[in-house]
């Protein structure tokens, strides 16, 4: 192995932790177990970010923000959406459930630290966000893109519930190249140029 490798290797034959082999980058501490480096591993993929919306019978309009969402399938159209058994708003979407998603554009930080319970309202709900009804649930107005979909299926796996949602609707919000994208635990923008 050259010096020059930033390889992470079991500690030992049981895998019961990792260390760095080789000289890499000094200043970088190496994790000392697979749940540290998974939870590295998460925060070093940059993705974009949503905020999946529901109505409840009881406390009316309710919102998350995700940043674990893909698309699985063309044919029938298909997302993923993978929520924390933790956060209440999974109990929401039930088979059958609709759901809307907003994909956001980087000045929707606040949307996005809302939903996500970091704001100075650390409030799930609609009040003093723009947003418009869409088969009764909310979409965020000015979304780069949403869509509706019904719950195909959930599963729970870990200390998630992984959602499939087939949508059923949907369209494109302003034409702009600035998603608001989720890096190492912070919300960032793409650069151009």
């Amino acid at each position: 192995m050259s010096e020059e490798s930033d390889k992470v290797e079991p500690r030992n034959s049981s895998g019961g932790g990792i260390v760095r082999v080789g000289a890499g980058d000094a200043s970088r501490t190496a994790p000392a177990t697979i749940d540290e480096l998974a939870a590295r591993l998460r925060r070093r993929w940059a993705s974009g970010v949503a905020v999946v919306t529901a109505t409840d019978a009881d406390a009316g309009f309710r919102g998350v923000t995700v940043t674990s969402l893909m698309a699985v399938s063309h044919e029938p159209p298909i997302l993923a959406i993978a929520l924390a058994t933790s956060n209440t708003f999974q109990l929401l979407a039930e088979v059958g459930t609709s759901l809307g998603v907003s994909m956001l554009e980087s000045s929707h930080e606040f949307p996005a630290e809302r939903f996500a319970g970091r704001a100075p309202v650390p409030d799930a709900r609609f009040t003093g966000i723009r947003h418009r009804i869409e088969n009764e649930v909310p979409i965020l107005e000015e979304a780069l893109a949403w869509c509706m979909g019904r719950v195909a299926s959930r599963e729970e796996i870990g200390d998630h519930i992984l959602v499939l949602l087939e949508i059923v609707s949907g369209g494109l919000g302003p034409d702009t190249d600035d998603p608001l994208l989720s890096y190492e635990g912070r919300y960032r923008r793409l650069e151009t140029g």
